[in-house]
This record gives C-alpha cells, structure tokens and sequence, in this order.
C-alpha cells in the first residue's frame, strides 16, 4: 500500500473503527524525541486496521526524530494547564470564511544504508460551509530523504544511492526512492461529502451540527453522549467514559474559540488526561503536550527482529489557540532497536489551516484521480 492508497482509505466514506482499536488509537503526530538506536535495517508498516483508525482522526502517523530529548521541560499540574489554556482562548474571536482548508503533513522514519531516512505526505481538504459543495481533497506524496544532517553526509558518504531496501538479507520489500522531485500529487471532488467532516472519527458531523456544539461543558459532555449512542448502535461496545477521549479529535476541526475551550476543560476533567509538558512540534512550533490516555497505532517491524510494537500517542496544543498542532505516536516498549518513549510517527497540521474566503481550485500539476 502506497502512502496515497492510506490518505485515500482515511477518506469519508471510511468504516467506522472496531471498539479496540478506538481504545488504543486515537482517530488524531511530540516533543523532541530521540532516534532510536538500530542494529540493522528495518521498515515500518502500519498494520490496516489499526492505520486507518489512525488516519482516519485525520491521520496518518508517522516521525522519529525532531530533536534529542524526550518531551517534558516542563510539568505543570496534571490538568491545570489545560484549565488555563481554556480560560485564555474562550473569548477569542472566532475566525471567519467560506471554506475550511485543513492540511495535513504525514512523515515517516526508516534506517536503511547506515543512514535514517524520512518520507512524507500531504493530505489537503477544501470543504464549504453550504453543505451542496463537493469536498477537494488532494493527496501528494514526496520522496525519501536523509532524515538529518548527519544522515545526508552518511547518505553521501555512501554514494548517493537513488534507491536503497529499508529490509534485511533475504527480505522482501519495496524500493526507497530519493529524488528531489514530487513523487506524485492527485485530487478528487467529493460530491457525497454532504457537508460532513472527514474525520469520522467521533462520529458522523457536519459542519453545520459543529457550529451548533455547546459552549457548556457538560451540555457538550450530553451531546458528545449522541454520537457514543450511534456508534454502540453499530456495535461499539466501549464504555461512553472510554469513548469521551476520542473527542480530543475534534480539537483540530473548525470550533469556534468558546467551543474548543468547553471541549478542553472537559478533556481536563477526564481521569485518564495527563500534561506532559512544552514541547516543541515537529514543524518547530511550541506546544502543550498531552496524554489522553490512548494508544497508537500498532506497528509491525521486520529487520534483525519481527513483531509487533504498540505505541502511545500525544495530542500537541498550540498555546495560543488551544487547536491540535500534531500528534505524535511514542514507543509503549523497549525492544533491540528503539527504546520506550522514542517518537516513532506524527500527523501535523500544516500552518496554512484555517478558514478563507479563496475558493478551492486543483494545485497546478496534479491529476484528476479516477
């Protein structure tokens, strides 16, 4: 599966996710992590099931790799950060425009070659207020480079290969291509969207059933409760106190100021939410790092060993706004080449979201995807 058959699998017609997966996977990559140190070559692939849980919080997850520390420079108590974040944004004006542009950056991590390489992607959605527009969604997907400094020299040190195999002796898997071009870049219109968010992951809403999400907390906790009773008709069986934390999801759609402060004292008051500190985001913005208490992507590897690695996600707050500047998935374990805490994947909110009046319009040189 290439990186744009996973953005297109995070689209809105997309399943919702089984009861466990949504436990241990939030459905929306930090501080600044540490490589992990690596014996031999290996490659990531994110499980389907668990990937598309992922992705579909507007999601793909995926870094290692930002600085050399692990996030916490600073721990303020467990929830009165957020308490404080709440009190400085809720009156906030509330941004105007005709269309919500939501871009997202996806990257991801490999050794191959004696040298750390990063991949990335890039999911684009146009989507209108008048719930009769199609949605614009654009995928593009770059090449492979050296993850680092350092890593370019070893990556020119060992020639500048094109083409390098992020697997052991013996081992199949698919080619990693550096060049310094695009790799491929598609978009669609989506009639069907109907006004409905893609991420899917608290539940079917519109943009205009966002608009009309209360300001109280716990008129919001009742009608969170809605969308619980939806998803148990289907089959979910998690508890609604298990569900509520899925709703930190939502702190990356276009809530006005007082809505996202309701939402973030209500995250505050769960038992499960903890500040981990001021980090620093993998696009360099400053950020207040969560733990909601769920779980990452599960992660199968293959190189020296072969398993499976489950990780732990935080949810990164812009200071200023209290929207999600990125999530970023942490190793839950020790194993021969990564160690506990080591950033392993994120999902970034590009600076250039927001609300505008520009109408969508296909980037020059994409193709129409069939």
């Amino acid at each position: 599966m290439d990186e744009l058959d996973l953005l297109d699998r995070a689209l809105p017609d997309a399943r919702p996710p089984s009861a466990e997966v949504v436990a241990r996977a939030r459905a929306r990559l930090t501080g600044p992590p540490r490589l992990p140190a690596r014996r031999r070559t290996w490659m990531w692939m994110v499980t389907a099931a668990a990937a598309t849980a992922a992705i579909v919080t507007l999601v793909f997850s995926l870094v290692a790799h930002l600085t050399t520390a692990p996030p916490a420079a600073v721990a303020p108590k467990p929830d009165q950060a957020l308490y404080d974040l709440a009190d400085r944004i809720e009156r906030l004006p509330a941004p105007s425009g005709l269309y919500w542009r939501h871009v997202s950056i996806y990257g991801t991590y490999g050794r191959a070659g004696g040298f750390t390489y990063r991949t990335t992607s890039r999911l684009e959605i146009w989507q209108s207020r008048d719930p009769v527009d199609p949605m614009l969604v654009t995928t593009r997907a770059e090449p492979a480079r050296p993850a680092t400094p350092a890593d370019e020299r070893a990556w020119r040190a060992a020639g500048s290969p094109i083409r390098v195999k992020p697997c052991g002796k013996g081992e199949r898997c698919a080619d990693v291509t550096f060049t310094d071009q695009p790799k491929q870049c598609l978009y669609r219109w989506d009639p069907g969207a109907g006004g409905a968010l893609a991420n899917r992951s608290v539940g079917t809403i519109t943009m205009a059933e966002l608009a009309a999400f209360p300001t109280d907390q716990n008129a919001l906790r009742e009608k969170l409760r809605t969308y619980h009773q939806i998803w148990h008709r289907n089959g979910f069986t998690q508890s609604f106190e298990e569900f509520l934390p899925t709703a930190a999801n939502l702190l990356g759609e276009p809530l006005r100021p007082d809505q996202r402060a309701a939402l973030i004292r209500l995250l505050a008051a769960l038992p499960s939410t903890k500040v981990v500190g001021t980090v620093t985001d993998p696009l360099g913005r400053p950020a207040l790092s969560v733990d909601f208490g769920t779980r990452g992507p599960n992660v199968r590897y293959v190189g020296e060993r072969t398993g499976d690695l489950w990780m732990e996600q935080r949810t990164l707050l812009d200071p200023g706004t209290g929207a999600t500047l990125a999530t970023v998935d942490y190793a839950a374990s020790t194993v021969s080449w990564v160690a506990k805490g080591d950033a392993m994947s994120y999902h970034a909110t590009a600076p250039e979201t927001g609300w505008t009046t520009q109408r969508p319009a296909p980037p020059e040189g994409c193709a129409k995807r069939k």
